[in-house]
């Protein structure tokens, strides 16, 4: 992937996510670190789906996003469902889905059960991601608030 690519990828992910915050009637002043994190969830997808595959690209940024999102929520006292819808909005696997449907509509019904496990997939990968991010988040504050207690 080039640079402009990349950076038009940035460009064109961060205006889809708050736009699509906007139709949710996300509080305005969330919109810039919401589509930021959602831009940022979705270059690190990129960067991971081409040296491993889809499956494996959207658990990790899904993992990654979460925690992040956690963090984000707590230094913005905002609540994390602004930024898990950020974090969604470029893993939801719309397009695969769409095209799940085509190939249905038009016969193709091998391409259409290929398909159709990989949404399904995601659609399990993306919360399974999502909640072991918020308890890998969970277990690195326990463990550095118990070397805090040891050390003082």
């Amino acid at each position: 992937m080039s640079i402009l690519s990349f950076l038009l990828q940035a460009l064109a992910s961060y205006i889809a996510i708050a736009a699509f915050l906007i139709v949710l009637n996300v509080q305005p002043k969330m919109l810039v670190p919401s589509g930021v994190l959602g831009m940022f969830v979705w270059l690190f997808y990129l960067l991971l789906e081409g040296p491993t595959n889809v499956i494996i690209a959207t658990f990790l940024a899904a993992i990654i996003g979460s925690s992040i999102s956690q963090i984000m929520s707590t230094l913005l006292k905002t609540p994390s469902v602004i930024f898990s819808l950020a974090i969604l909005a470029p893993l939801v696997p719309g397009y695969r889905a769409y095209m799940t449907t085509t190939y249905f509509v038009s016969g193709e019904h091998s391409q259409a059960m290929a398909n159709i496990t990989t949404v399904l997939t995601l659609a399990l990968v993306i919360p399974i991601g999502m909640a072991s991010g918020t308890v890998l988040l969970r277990v690195y504050r326990s463990i550095q608030g118990r070397l805090a207690d040891t050390k003082g």
